[in-house]
């Protein structure tokens, strides 16, 4: 589809954007810990700036702080915090974009240790504290806090504010009836509960001025049963804009239910779109066409798609947040008709996942596909004063990334794989059937593996010998990438004959089939994926793990495998170690007694080890190499992929 509405320009109340594509206000998690936007944040929304994005929103900044904790996000709670912004939009509006900013208040999931609170004092899901209720002088206290906090915004340059009241942080809280359960003024009926968030916007309005946009991100749909519904979220729309809003980016889901509302790759593209095509035509409706801007968000980085929802009316603009995360040149590169070469979103949501990563802690946001995010600067790549002669030894994710920028920087690299195929153990994470943004990771690399001119060979293990003869041929070094293998059972083994035991990786693969009775031990991704998988097959299934199912995981995107293993009616097993198999099944220790689980199929899902030896190869015969990925320490595709562009800097 030519590319043609999304760079018209477009108008949000009185500022006209030179196109109709926005960067999404990103929690980059790179505060300095006082409320202050630090330089590398700066640095990698100008980036995004520089490549022809029309309006570039800084992350969310909060416009009161309980307790005092600001933790890793910016804050406009006071007027030490204008100058630091000051010189974000400067040199934002500098590079042709526009600037905007978030401002939200939490309420619940606070950073710290602050008092949570909320409409209700009640029990919610993803926290075991529970809020106190505010009272209603405390609500007369945020409204307050965010008026002023929309005056510093104004004095500070940006050129657009965008109010939160989604996702089920505090504003969204109050208009849901699963949240809100007052008996007061803010509660109740729906004009009580719509109440704060309308004096909200009538505070900011009057605080900025009529001429001044404001827009509102709004869940439309709790997509939970009690919660607010689509009518009465594009019922909100209406009043809100009425109260002085310019437009508003639709969004739906609440934290209850946390993978609803960051649209991972099990969600189909556009997901939200119908939302937002109702919310504008219902404001055309009632206020003209166009007079309120609609922006529609997410999984929006399909080129052709943006395109197709500004041409089919669904929305006036385009707000992307992953996709301009991973690919900060996504638009150049659809300009020149290299759509192909944009480093895509993968939907695994690893973006939420930093604060759990012991290397990458304090280092804010991290991308599993675009390892230069927030080191911008630092982290580009840069031709070699001394171009050598490379052999990489492995095609997972960190082999490959490996060798395109090693051959990104001018050295001649070789590039061995042991299999028949690129991708490593990915060829098996990007088997399932909604793993489609998974699999064009494979794709995409081996497109740009040949534009860079890295000579691949498939089927081709590296050893010893080939490592002298390639020395001998001017190989200067080499990086040691060979992966992992799958873990096998050990266990105590009862009888002459047990249930078949199989890999999880064979059966997402459809190299193995199972019985009619399975028991799958491992409740991680590949566990919980073979489970949903072989139950939607109509077998009776068991799946065991010796911790917590799921543990470790993102929520997510295993909240969605754990709702879909309830459903189809799988026996979990937490904490439940394997004692050993039997001819009728397997053996398990849970709740202080041995208890048995007929099978007639065993799947194990239990982690992987390294494949070593080839270093060693290495060090006799006196080559410089390096060491990376799961050869190194087992990880996941965030880390082999950072690795692998690291190495790819330094050797």
């Amino acid at each position: 589809m030519e590319i043609k509405k999304l760079l018209e320009p477009g108008r949000i109340g009185s500022l006209e954007l030179k196109n109709r594509l926005i960067y999404s206000a990103m929690g980059l998690n790179s505060g300095d810990g006082r409320g202050f936007i630090t330089e590398r944040t700066i640095v990698s929304l100008e980036e995004r700036a520089r490549h022809g994005v029309g309006l570039v929103y800084a992350p969310g900044a909060y416009c009161h702080v309980p307790g005092g904790e600001h933790g890793t996000t910016i804050s406009l709670s006071s007027d030490e915090y204008i100058p630091s912004l000051r010189r974000l939009t400067t040199r934002i509006k500098a590079l042709g974009a526009a600037a905007g900013i978030q401002i939200g208040a939490r309420g619940t999931r606070l950073e710290g240790n602050g008092q949570t609170c909320a409409p209700s004092s009640m029990r919610f899901a993803y926290e075991e504290q529970i809020p106190r209720a505010l009272e209603v002088e405390e609500i007369s206290g945020f409204v307050t806090a965010f008026a002023d906090a929309a005056v510093r915004a104004r004095e500070a340059g940006f050129d657009i504010i965008e109010l939160h009241a989604c996702t089920g942080k505090l504003l969204s809280m109050f208009l849901s009836p699963y949240s809100n359960h007052r008996t007061d003024q803010y509660g109740g009926s729906y004009e009580n509960r719509l109440r704060f968030v309308r004096e909200t916007v009538e505070a900011m309005r009057h605080a900025v001025g009529d001429d001044f946009p404001l827009v509102v991100r709004l869940t439309v749909d709790d997509r939970l049963e009690g919660g607010l519904e689509e009518k009465d979220g594009i019922r909100i729309a209406t009043d809100l804009c009425r109260a002085g809003v310019d437009g508003i980016q639709v969004s739906a889901g609440t934290q209850e239910r946390i993978w609803n509302i960051s649209s991972c790759y099990y969600y189909p593209e556009g997901n939200l779109l119908p939302f937002a095509a109702h919310v504008r035509h219902e404001l055309g409706n009632v206020f003209g066409e166009g007079t309120k801007a609609v922006i529609a968000m997410s999984k929006l980085g399909l080129p052709g798609l943006a395109e197709k929802a500004l041409q089919e009316g669904m929305g006036d603009f385009v707000s992307l947040g992953r996709p301009l995360l991973t690919d900060p040149e996504w638009l150049p590169k659809v300009l020149a008709g290299k759509e192909d070469s944009i480093r895509r979103c993968l939907g695994c949501l690893n973006c939420f996942t930093y604060a759990r990563r012991p290397a990458l802690r304090n280092m804010g946001t991290a991308c599993t596909v675009n390892p230069a995010l927030l080191r911008e600067n630092t982290f580009r790549i840069r031709s070699s004063d001394t171009p050598r002669n490379i052999l990489v030894a492995g095609g997972g994710l960190s082999g490959m990334e490996a060798a395109l920028t090693l051959a990104q920087r001018g050295h001649a690299v070789e590039l061995h794989e042991a299999g028949s195929r690129l991708g490593g153990q990915w060829i098996a994470a990007s088997a399932g059937e909604r793993k489609g943004e998974y699999r064009q990771l494979l794709h995409w690399y081996e497109r740009e593996l040949a534009r860079a001119g890295v000579a691949v060979f498939l089927n081709s293990p590296v050893n010893g010998s080939m490592l002298a003869d390639k020395i001998a041929a001017g190989v200067r070094a080499l990086v040691v990438a060979t992966g992992a293998e799958p873990n096998e059972l050990r266990c105590t083994r009862l009888g002459s004959r047990q249930p078949e035991v199989v890999q999880g990786v064979d059966v997402l693969l459809n190299r193995a089939t199972c019985g009619k009775r399975v028991v799958v031990i491992g409740g991680r991704y590949i566990g919980m994926e073979v489970a949903v998988k072989l139950a939607g097959e109509g077998k009776s299934v068991s799946l065991v793990d010796a911790a917590h199912i799921a543990q470790g995981t993102n929520p997510r995107i295993s909240g969605i495998y754990l709702e879909q293993l309830i459903k189809r009616g799988v026996a979990l097993f937490s904490e439940a170690p394997v004692m050993r198999l039997t001819p009728e099944g397997v053996d398990i220790a849970y709740l202080g007694a041995l208890h048995s689980l007929p099978a007639d199929t065993v799947v194990t899902a239990i982690g992987t080890h390294s494949v070593r030896g080839l270093e060693t190869e290495a060090a006799r015969l006196g080559l410089e190499y390096r060491l990376i990925g799961d050869a190194r320490h087992i990880g996941d595709a965030l880390e082999a992929i950072r690795e692998g562009a690291e190495t790819g800097r330094t050797l």
